[in-house]
């Protein structure tokens, strides 16, 4: 096996394998939209390879996978410099697919560190590759996010009435009456066991004219719990025009185990597939018990991001160690 630099010259060869693995999660996946996926992974790998932080495994001169991060991103989990493997910026192919993403981490994560010093790195994989997961947890990565889908073709659209909760879609700047729901979320995201903090001020600035669509369930006037979703999503999958995402969620605590967030997802999708939208994606935190719990109800996982945060210390170490060594000599 040869680790070589990714370039241009291996984007075909790289595409093959990351049409490959999309197929096979297909096959496995059922909910997943059987999409032309060719133009897009093109053009991401092609950037990917541009960027100079990716590697390339040849076997016999034929590649057996590759791995391509995009950064240094400052601030990426933590007070650190981080880099990201978006999903088909990697694939591994072969009976030997574990070593050979171990070698390709290898190689990426010490250019990265010698060259940029990146502590912080996060990959997305398809969910149902135990060979490759296998490998990355034994290099010290860890799941941390998970994105998942829903074929709304199979979805009954349902009443969603309870006794004295309503639901409807919050127009404008009536946005602002889950501003407080928000912050519940932040707040629940920056305790244990998810510590994952974020700031509260971008929701507060951007809330009336942002894009996403809110769903609310009402008691009375209260706003009690709220659900969004917007076009964009964390992979190429979720950016086909037949997906819909959901970006957050929250309800109150009082209000929680009597199928209001159950509702308000029902709600959701009965607009959703009225409108003519087939699928409905979500990311969570898989640190997050309960969202985790939720999701996994009517949702079925496609991915999975591992990260890896690696001791700062690491940095400049090899010539502090090389200089304490010969002056003891």
């Amino acid at each position: 096996m040869k680790i070589v630099k990714a370039e241009e010259m291996h984007v075909e060869e790289a595409l093959k394998l990351a049409i490959g693995e999309y197929e096979n999660q297909c096959r496995q996946i059922k909910q997943l939209p059987e999409i032309h996926v060719t133009d897009q992974l093109r053009e991401l790998i092609t950037g990917l390879f541009r960027k100079n932080y990716g590697f390339a495994a040849l076997c016999e001169g034929k590649m057996a996978g590759y791995l391509a991060f995009t950064g240094p991103i400052e601030g990426y989990f933590g007070n650190c410099r981080g880099a990201y493997s978006p999903l088909g910026g990697n694939a591994f192919s072969g009976y030997d697919r574990g070593r050979v993403c171990s070698k390709l981490v290898e190689a990426g994560m010490e250019q990265l560190l010698r060259e940029a010093q990146v502590t912080s790195f996060a990959m997305t994989r398809y969910a149902d590759d135990s060979v490759v997961d296998r490998s990355l947890v034994l290099n010290g990565f860890g799941i941390r996010c998970s994105d998942a889908v829903m074929d709304l073709e199979g979805f009954e659209v349902r009443k969603t009435s309870q006794d004295g909760v309503t639901f409807k879609e919050l127009p404008g700047e009536e946005k602002k009456r889950v501003l407080d729901l928000r912050y519940g979320l932040v707040k629940h995201m920056s305790v244990s066991p998810i510590f994952f903090p974020t700031d509260i001020r971008q929701y507060m600035m951007h809330l009336p004219k942002e894009e996403s669509r809110i769903f609310a369930a009402l008691k009375g006037e209260e706003v009690i719990g709220y659900l969004s979703i917007c076009d964009e999503g964390e992979t190429f999958i979720s950016e086909t025009n037949s997906m819909y995402n959901i970006c957050g969620a929250f309800v109150k605590e009082e209000y929680r185990g009597k199928q209001v967030a159950d509702d308000l997802l029902a709600y959701a999708c009965n607009v959703c597939k009225k409108e003519g939208i087939q699928y409905l994606g979500v990311d969570c935190e898989t640190l997050n018990p309960n969202a985790l719990r939720f999701w996994g109800k009517h949702f079925k996982n496609y991915t999975y991001s591992y990260h890896r945060r690696i001791d700062e210390r690491a940095i400049g170490y090899e010539s502090y160690l090389k200089k304490g060594w010969i002056s003891n000599l």
